[in-house]
Formats: structure tokens, C-alpha cells, sequence
């Protein structure tokens, strides 16, 4: 099979869907939720509105990337790559996030040690604790996909994987009809049309398309637009009201992501590789870790609470940039190798020094 090729339009995609989560964190859903009291400005409140579609463009791109990782991996080195990437920068995230707040001395953030410690495994909610940064939740998402890909790989099943999208799209199909909580929580049920949609591009960027193909794909982006529409009807019901957009305005929004999608796999959408896009896909996981909880604690801090709200969240944004800049170049990299050498001792393959070879004399040589 040849090479996959490198595609930066999806670490460009990425960063876009970190700082669209970032927006609406600290320009919408913290003023909603009584943690940030100054209100953002309206057309940036109205723009930040649907920054929670994010999260489905990083499932989105979540389904490409571990389509692509999973294919032609033991179920060693798939864990391996995925822990490794997954879990320093996470415990990082977790413990200075906990360590912010006890800092802090907040009370809408407090965390326990007994939290701290079931959230390091990713899944707390598998123990019924409270996830220490809200954000959280996508994560324990992402890794019951993993869980997902990683039973297909032990039973020999990747070559069937087209069949096995059917299936888990049927299981979303009966959830959308009749909601039921073990599908949603055990089998990602809600999200797996975005997982899938995800899945199918690559598959098509790989194999081209086929008729299997495409009725696979238009049943996932269906269902996407049907969770969608309900969703954002539903977000506005309850006792706390959480205002995520029109349904119209979510459909379209993601509409845009699967168009998106279409030009990145039929090469009419390329882009060079370059530090923006490098640093704008290297950062975007500890960003995310990062920015919430400890965001709201640092924009609400007392001190500088006269300057302009709005300068306060570049500023804030700002350092968090740094921080996970910090948490790549100090954590992340160097524990990410080791810990994936721990894991898949065979996947390291030694390093060998090419030594230039040497000048041949000129000169005649002695008998």
C-alpha cells in the first residue's frame, strides 16, 4: 500500500476547532452558566454561539486521523500511539487545573484529591465523579471510540470496517428514534455519525468512492443534521437554559464541516506544509486542556477586573497559548516517546548513523 500522505488542512481544521470551543467558553457559555459576570460583545456573543460545534468537527477529524493510525496497527502499537498521545499532556491538564483551583480558593471549581485521581484516568464518569474541567467530557468520548477500534483490531475485523460503520450507524438510528442511555454512554451512540463521517473520508481519500461508500457517508451526514436539529431544540428547554444556535444555523455550520471534508479528500483543498499550521495542530490539545476552568478562575481573578473584558480574554488566551506551548515542548514530546517505548518496546526503531563515505585517493596506491 503507498504512503499515506500528510494532510495539514486537517491540523489547520484542528486549531480552527480549538479556538471555536475557546470562544465559546469564555464569550458565550461562561456568562450563561454565572462563572464570567461580564457580557461579551453581542455580535461576538451571537458568533460564539455555535463555537460548540467544535467539538463535533474535532470527532469529525477524530474519525479520519484514527481510521488512518488504526489501519495496518497491532492492537499494541495502536494503544501505544494512542495513550502516548493522549495521556501526559491530560494528567498535566488535570493536575494543574486542580492545582489552579485550590490556589485560587474557588468555590464553583473545586476539586477533591479522590476527583483528581479518578480523573486521570480519563473516564471518571465510569465511577460516577465529576469530570475536574467540564471541558472533559469529549475526551471520554474519544477514547470509547478508541476502545471501539481497538476490539475491532484484536478480532481481525479493520477489513470489514465499512460493515461495522453500518452497524454502529444503525445502533444511532434506533438511539435518534428512541434515545436510550446505555447506547449513548457505552457506544457513543450520539456521536457516531460524526465519528463515521470521519472514517468514510479517509476511507474514500484512500479508495475512492463506491456506491457502499456514499450511502454509508449520506446516512452519517443525515444523522448528524438530525442530532444537530434536536440538540439545539433541546438546549433551550430545561431548567438552565443553554443557548447553542438555531437548529438552522447548526445544520448549515455543519453542513460546512462535511463540505470541508469533501474538498480535503478530493484534493481540491491542499495546503503547504508551515509553522502556522504546525503550531496550529501541535497546540491545540493542551489549549484545549487548559483554557476553561482556568481561563474563567484567571479572567475573573480580582486585580484587574477594571480593564476591558474583552482585553482581559486576549490577554488570557494568550498565556494559555504559552502554557501549552510549554506543556508540548516540555511534557507532552519527551514523555509522549517514552511512554509509547514502554508500551510498544518494538514500534522504536534505533536511529543509525550515516557517516559520510570515504574520499577515495587520487594517487596511486603502494604494491
Amino acid at each position: 500500500m503507498t504512503a499515506v500522505p500528510r494532510f495539514h488542512q486537517i491540523d489547520f481544521l484542528r486549531g480552527l476547532a480549538c479556538l471555536s470551543v475557546v470562544a465559546f467558553h469564555f464569550l458565550h457559555r461562561g456568562q450563561q452558566g454565572g462563572w464570567l459576570v461580564d457580557p461579551a460583545a453581542p455580535w461576538l456573543q451571537s458568533m460564539a454561539e455555535l463555537g460548540h460545534l467544535g467539538v463535533h468537527l474535532f470527532f469529525m477529524i477524530s474519525g479520519f486521523v484514527i481510521l488512518m493510525t488504526a489501519e495496518g496497527a497491532t492492537v499494541r502499537g495502536f494503544i501505544a500511539s494512542r495513550v502516548s498521545r493522549l495521556y501526559p499532556a491530560f494528567w498535566v491538564g488535570v493536575l494543574l487545573t486542580a492545582a489552579v483551583a485550590w490556589w485560587s480558593g474557588s468555590e464553583a471549581f473545586a476539586v477533591t484529591p479522590v476527583q483528581v485521581l479518578a480523573n486521570l484516568t480519563m473516564v471518571p464518569h465510569w465511577a460516577h465523579v465529576e469530570f475536574v474541567d467540564g471541558a472533559y467530557w469529549s475526551l471520554a468520548v474519544e477514547l470509547q471510540f478508541y476502545l471501539l477500534v481497538i476490539a475491532l483490531l484484536h478480532f481481525g475485523q479493520m477489513q470489514r470496517i465499512e460493515w461495522w460503520i453500518a452497524a454502529w450507524l444503525l445502533v444511532s438510528s434506533v438511539n435518534a428514534v428512541r434515545p436510550m442511555y446505555p447506547l449513548e454512554f457505552w457506544l457513543d451512540a450520539r456521536w457516531a455519525p460524526l465519528f463515521a463521517a470521519g472514517m468514510l473520508f479517509y476511507r474514500i481519500s484512500r479508495r475512492g468512492w463506491d456506491g457502499q461508500r456514499s450511502l454509508l457517508l449520506l446516512w452519517a451526514f443525515s444523522l448528524t443534521l438530525w442530532y444537530g436539529w434536536t440538540g439545539a431544540e433541546a438546549s433551550k428547554l430545561g431548567r438552565e437554559a443553554v443557548l447553542l444556535g438555531l437548529p438552522m444555523q447548526v445544520v448549515l455550520c455543519l453542513t460546512l464541516f462535511h463540505g470541508v471534508f469533501l474538498l480535503v479528500v478530493s484534493g481540491r483543498w491542499t495546503m503547504r506544509p508551515s509553522p502556522l499550521v504546525y503550531w496550529f495542530g501541535a497546540l491545540t490539545y493542551p489549549v484545549y486542556l487548559l483554557h476553561q476552568n482556568i481561563g474563567y478562575i484567571a479572567l475573573m481573578a480580582p486585580g484587574w477586573r477594571h480593564l476591558d473584558f474583552h482585553l482581559r480574554v486576549g490577554l488570557v488566551v494568550g498565556a494559555v497559548v504559552l502554557l501549552a506551548w510549554l506543556v508540548n515542548r516540555w511534557v507532552e514530546r519527551p514523555l509522549s516517546r517514552r511512554l509509547r517505548a514502554v508500551i510498544d518496546p518494538a514500534a522504536i526503531v534505533p536511529r543509525t548513523v550515516v557517516r559520510p563515505a570515504p574520499k577515495l585517493r587520487t594517487e596511486s596506491m603502494p604494491r
